[in-house]
């Protein structure tokens, strides 16, 4: 069967939310709770998809012929580190992340409670009362949701640092839904009968004020000072987004189909119905184009985006999983398990969902992490022996350990080592990179080219080379065949052993400059006769 993701009609709106109220306090266990952001999987019917034609595509890249290889997109897909969070027999659903914080609803005390868990501390706590709180979202230290203590649902607000509950707004429209970033949340109101449908509001916390964005519109999400939302025309759905800053409304789709919009950046996600199932369609706010991100034959819904990566539910299976793509890399993962999984929310290499394996709805996290794709860089890569070569990492999927074979047998783990050659030849380099997801080799052969040692050829160069005394003069070495030591003699009776050193004439006169270098293979000198030429103040 399909999933329903239309908003229910507004005559029997005040009904469905008595029986709602009803429905999660009593038969919690049987689905979890349906509202506008996460609407519960249905059943798996027998025409699910074979997973063997399941495919993931961006309309931009996929026309592409003859594509050239990169580091990048040979990435390997990222791996799904799963741990379970909740361990009760009781319900828990809708999970959202930020940070380390992790947030759910959860009726192991007869009523549904909001839950928050600290990975850092490892510690939980919640919003205990004796009403119902369900649709939490939440950022940095700010929780919202749903809330029933009043006799009608209202929007609340728990600063955690304080734990200070705040009532949004008093009034008697009935508000859920919600979704906040920074100082804004936004949720979806129903204004009663003397009104059309359901509209979207907006409470600034910090200059106290509301502000209704849209009417006729539900499910809403924001980031920064952009709000999206489904515009309901006349049973149709499509996505809409409103500016802020320049309070500008766009329509994002217009097949009437789109549904469980999710906002991240310049990005905006959400599940579309226009290919006959429920497909994850993407569109880019900056350059105005959308990409199909699911084509394959089994249904995609409630997704979210955190970065470049996209989260959904997906039933190609046979089961609900939660899969994972990476637009950058175009690799998709997912997770494994035979039961449901479902509701997923991102944020960086965490991914959150409620999950059905122990039979009864859990909060499970997975964390991302991807093979890492070797590369490096070496400076230089020719000289003379004895050679002494700086390598660098330049590996990309952070890798946590390091293997550098030199090709004369030597090895390091260091990351960024530094190593001397001390014979002629070529030598072909490898480093080896690992991490929890994998490991990966790359070699470049002939990479360090090592001359034999020659005896020195000594060359040197002055500035400036005359002048009024006291004049101070620069000499830098230019020799050849790499020596291991100078000496100089400056014409007045002065010497150094510098490679380059700075020396000041203090008398009128030309002075005859020498150098002699030296190495394991010989030595050589150069003189040049009248070299620096001194005049009088």
């Amino acid at each position: 069967m399909k999933k329903k993701e239309k908003v229910y009609s507004i005559a029997l709106a005040s009904t469905f939310l008595i029986l709602f109220l009803l429905f999660i306090s009593t038969a919690a266990s049987a689905s979890p709770e349906q509202n506008q952001r996460t609407v519960a999987p249905p059943e798996i019917s027998s025409g699910a998809g074979d997973p063997s034609d399941d495919q993931i595509l961006s309309d931009e890249l996929s026309t592409e012929e003859n594509d050239t290889a990169t580091e990048s997109i040979l990435a390997a897909a990222p791996k799904i580190t799963e741990k379970r969070i909740t361990t009760n027999a009781a319900e828990q659903y809708s999970p959202v992340i930020y940070g380390n914080k992790i947030a759910w609803y959860d009726n192991r005390n007869g009523n549904w409670d909001i839950y928050i868990y600290d990975l850092s501390t490892k510690k939980e706590t919640s919003t205990l009362n004796k009403s119902d709180q369900y649709s939490p979202d939440i950022y940095s230290n700010n929780i919202v949701w749903t809330d029933t203590r009043n006799g009608k649902t209202e929007i609340y607000l728990e600063d955690l640092s304080t734990k200070k509950q705040t009532r949004i707004i008093n009034n008697k429209v009935d508000n859920w839904d919600p979704a906040i970033y920074g100082n804004k949340i936004v949720w979806t109101g129903y204004p009663g009968e003397d009104y059309e449908g359901y509209n979207i509001f907006m409470y600034d916390i910090s200059t106290k004020k509301e502000q209704m964005i849209a009417a006729q519109a539900y499910s809403p999400d924001i980031y920064g000072n952009r709000v999206v939302w489904v515009n309901d025309n006349a049973g149709y759905s499509d996505i809409y987004m409103y500016d802020l800053s320049t309070k500008k409304q766009t329509q994002i789709t217009n097949n009437g189909l789109a549904n469980s919009p999710a906002i991240y950046g310049n990005k905006i996600v959400w599940q579309d119905a226009r290919n006959g199932n429920a497909d994850i369609y993407m569109y880019d706010i900056s350059t105005k184009k959308e990409k199909r991100i699911t084509t394959n034959p089994s249904a995609s819904y409630s997704p979210k985006i955190y970065g470049d990566r996209i989260v959904w539910e997906d039933d190609r299976n046979g089961n609900w999983d939660i899969y994972v793509y990476d637009l950058a890399t175009r690799q998709e993962s997912h997770t494994t398990d035979k039961s449901d999984q479902y509701y997923p929310d991102i944020y960086g290499d965490r991914i959150v969902w409620t999950d059905m394996r122990n039979g009864n709805a859990d909060i499970y996290m997975g964390t991302l992490s991807t093979s890492p794709v070797a590369a490096f860089s070496a400076s230089p890569t020719s000289g003379n022996a004895p050679l002494k070569v700086k390598f660098t990492d330049k590996s990309t999927g952070s890798p946590t350990s390091w293997k550098w074979s030199f090709g004369d047998g030597k090895t390091s783990t260091s990351k960024n080592p530094s190593y001397t050659y001390s014979k002629a030849g070529k030598y072909t380099v490898s480093l080896t990179v690992k991490n929890a997801a994998g490991s990966n080799t790359k070699t470049i052969k002939n990479y360090i080219v090592v001359n034999a040692l020659k005896a020195p050829v000594a060359a040197f160069s002055a500035s400036p080379r005359s002048g009024k005394a006291p004049l101070k003069v620069q000499f830098t070495d230019k020799s050849a065949n790499s020596p291991t030591s100078w000496k100089w003699s400056f014409g007045d009776g002065t010497y150094s052993t510098a490679k380059s050193p700075a020396h000041k004439y203090s008398k009128a006169g030309k002075y005859t400059v020498s150098l002699t270098v030296k190495n394991a293979k010989g030595s050589n000198t150069k003189t040049i006769s009248g070299y620096i030429t001194v005049s009088k103040r």
